[in-house]
This record gives structure tokens, sequence and C-alpha cells, in this order.
């Protein structure tokens, strides 16, 4: 599928908040006034030749302005930038390393970064149980097609079926969070096997673990782009180099999603998946935390 792409994500003066959230009419694109010219008023029926009078002792105050976004990632973009610079494996992964703790610390720890993640646990918990139903005794992924009352998708391939699944995994809707999520389960479609596909069918526990780890990875590597890369990916001086970047950064992702993993033993029971999934990503993400010890 090859659906992600890599961007600059947000620096300090183009935060990830929308500038028109904050904007009392609501309205995205709405063009402010320029500088020094006063707003046109339209004429009222109180005053319909719009003179000059005593302010509306009703109307509210307008809002104050929103405070400027905190440098809160500045350390861990510096990091992430001179890594994408290197052309030594090493650098780099001590690199990805000190980006990656400095991204998590600041975001409240372990903890305050899987919190902020509820989109992406959510969905690779909605995938863990619909795999676990698939792979079950007596059932694949065709009779839980009926089950979900999508008998429609039961004729077409494995592949197709799972392609057609991401809007029952991930939230549908158009804002970044959910864009992280669905661009990430393409992904770890992507990346399974040819061999391994077949094996969707009826999943076993290895191609459960498989496709959970790529899928977590994704998720979390979406993340830390959008926040700290800031340009990076486009740093390196040809197209290869740049796809060589990312790889890298989803391998090194990647080990450190693997060992969190070991907290589930390599199995996923029903009545336990979100409890479990809650576990690896805050198990990950300490991991990504302490990463930036290992050159110490």
């Amino acid at each position: 599928m090859g659906t992600s792409t890599p961007f600059g994500g947000g620096n300090n003066k183009n935060p990830l908040i929308p500038s028109w959230l904050n904007d009392p009419s609501g309205i995205p694109g709405t063009v402010p006034p320029a500088p020094g010219t006063p707003p046109v008023q339209q004429p009222s029926p109180a005053n319909p030749t719009n003179q000059p009078g005593p302010a509306n002792p009703t109307q509210p105050a307008a809002p104050a302005p929103p405070p400027p976004p905190l440098p809160r990632f500045t350390s861990a973009r510096k990091a992430f930038n001179k890594g994408a610079r290197s052309t030594d494996r090493d650098d780099r992964a001590r690199s990805f390393g000190r980006a990656a703790s400095s991204y998590v610390s600041r975001s409240g720890g372990a903890r305050g970064a899987s919190a902020r993640a509820r989109l992406d646990s959510a969905s690779a918990s909605a995938l863990a149980e619909l795999l676990l139903r698939a792979g079950a005794d007596g059932s694949d992924i065709r009779q839980e097609l009926r089950r979900l009352n999508l008998d429609s998708l039961a004729q077409r391939s494995t592949g197709e079926i799972f392609d057609a699944l991401i809007d029952y995994v991930c939230e549908p809707g158009g804002d970044l969070d959910q864009a992280f999520v669905r661009d990430a389960y393409a992904e770890a479609l992507d990346l399974v096997p040819a061999d391994m596909m077949a094996r969707l069918e009826r999943p076993d526990a290895e191609t459960i673990r498989f496709v959970l780890e790529h899928f977590i990875t994704n998720t979390i590597m979406s993340r830390l782009l959008n926040a700290v890369a800031n340009g990076a990916i486009t740093l390196p001086e040809t197209a290869v180099s740049a796809v060589n970047l990312t790889d890298q950064f989803r391998e090194w992702i990647h080990g450190r999603v693997q060992d969190a993993m070991e907290a589930t033993n390599g199995v996923f029971r029903e009545g336990e998946v979100v409890a479990q999934i809650n576990r690896i990503y805050e198990t990950a993400y300490s991991n990504l935390e302490h990463s930036g010890d290992d050159d110490e």
C-alpha cells in the first residue's frame, strides 16, 4: 500500500492546534482584517448609521488570544535533525534515542504519552480482538464478517477483506489522530509477507503478534515524526536516503515495541485485550523515554 508520506510536522510557530480553533466565529479559513484596519461593522436596528456610540453593556468581552505555544519539543527536534544529517547508523540511533526520550519526557512521561495515544490504543485493541475472534477454533475471518453483518465482503480475497476493514478497526474521520491510525493500519498490512497473508484467513498467534507489532510501531512513529521531525525527512539529499532514514527510524521504534510486547508473552486473551494493549503502549513509551540513557 505504501500510503504513508513523512511530513515536516509542527513547530513552535506552527502548532498542531489549527489557528481557527480559538476563533470565536469557529469558521476555518476566515481571513482576519489587515493590521491597522478596523473591521467593517454592519448597520443594526439600534444604530442604522453605524455612528459611534456607547458600548453595549450586555456584549461580552472578546476572549483574550491564546498564549504562544511553548517550545516543548525543541531539544527533541534538534536531536532528530542531527541524526537525519548523519550518515552513520550508530550516530542516527543515538540521535533517535535522544529525540524520543525528550519527546516522551516532555509529554508527561510514558503515562502521559500513552494517554495522548488513546485513539491509537483503542484501534489496536479493536484489531487485536478481531484477529483473536477470527483465529478461534471453528471460526475464520469470513465467519467474523457475517457476525459483523458485513457479508458483502465475504466473497473477496483475504487482502481485500482486511483493506476494507479499515473503517471497522479505525475510527473514520479527517483529523490528525485519525489519519495517524488509518495510515498505521494500511502500512501494517503492507508489511505482511505474502506467505503470511494467507494465514490472516484464520490468524495464529505469530500472525496476530506480527500485525499488532507493526500497527503499534507505525502509530508511535507517526506521532514522533509529527512532533520532532520538523522537516528532517526532507533533509537528506536524495529520495533514497530519505526512505532509508524513515526505514531506520521505523526499525528502531519497532525494537522498542517488540520489547514492550514481551509483557504479553506473545499471547493475547479475550477479555484482557484492552488492558494488554494499554500496557504495551505505556511500556513502549517508557522504553523510548529511557532510550536516551543508552549513550550516557
